[in-house]
């Protein structure tokens, strides 16, 4: 090959893939959440994720084996962004915390959300989500509408993000109770402290169907960025 043609066609191809390269995200989640009103440890997971541009691939993984594979795409119009996703809880060998099988109804998730920024002010936006069991188990198949309304404004080091979500169960063998709940969620993201980690603390009240009873937990994670 021509000395003058390499010398041109070389940077021009280290350019491309590094620039073809950058598009690419991924990295490592892990978290743990707690029960602050039961003093007790709720389970840590782990969760895998690559992105580019607008798509992102994630698995999850907690300690009682219950998997989730969620697959989203995000688009950016002027104004506003819209965001789609599907994601599939595999917990066929979901364990209780003891060690013990407890076998569930696979789950098949899918939302919709649309976000935008008020006059530069704070962010905000609204998923509205559909969860369903693949069948029936134990006389009960959940079929569940949820809808998330948040808020988030970035501040000099932290995203700050408040989060309101209101769940339906439409399957009253399971709703004994209550057929509809809402929980309150608030999140502390330091994401301007570190290029290669990110860590948050996360803090909510939720309830359960079937129960009046409520519960305030902690969940504390980082993110390592590939």
């Amino acid at each position: 090959m021509n000395k003058k043609i390499l010398l041109v066609a070389l940077p021009a191809a280290l350019m491309a893939s590094a620039s073809y390269a950058s598009d690419f995200t991924g990295g490592l989640e892990i978290d743990n959440k707690f029960s602050a009103d039961k003093v007790e440890d709720l389970g840590t997971g782990a969760k895998l994720f690559m992105g580019y541009k607008g798509l992102t691939l994630s698995a999850k993984r907690n300690d009682v084996k219950a998997k989730e594979y969620n697959f989203n795409y995000k688009h950016d119009f002027d104004s506003f962004f819209l965001k789609g996703e599907y994601e599939f809880v595999d917990n066929r060998s979901r364990v209780t915390r003891t060690g013990e099988n407890s076998t569930g109804a696979d789950v098949n998730k899918f939302g919709i959300t649309v976000g935008t920024n008020v006059m530069d002010m704070f962010d905000t936006s609204f998923r509205l989500r559909k969860d369903l069991d693949a069948k029936e188990m134990n006389g009960t198949k959940s079929d569940i509408t949820r809808f998330d309304l948040a808020v988030g404004k970035q501040f000099e080091n932290v995203y700050f993000n408040t989060k309101l979500v209101g769940q339906h169960q439409a399957d009253a063998r399971i709703a004994t109770v209550n057929d509809t709940i809402y929980n309150v969620e608030a999140r502390l993201t330091f994401n301007n402290i570190s290029d290669n980690f990110t860590p948050y603390f996360e803090a909510g009240n939720e309830a359960k169907f079937g129960s009046n009873d409520r519960d305030t937990y902690g969940k504390v994670g980082v993110i390592f960025n590939f």
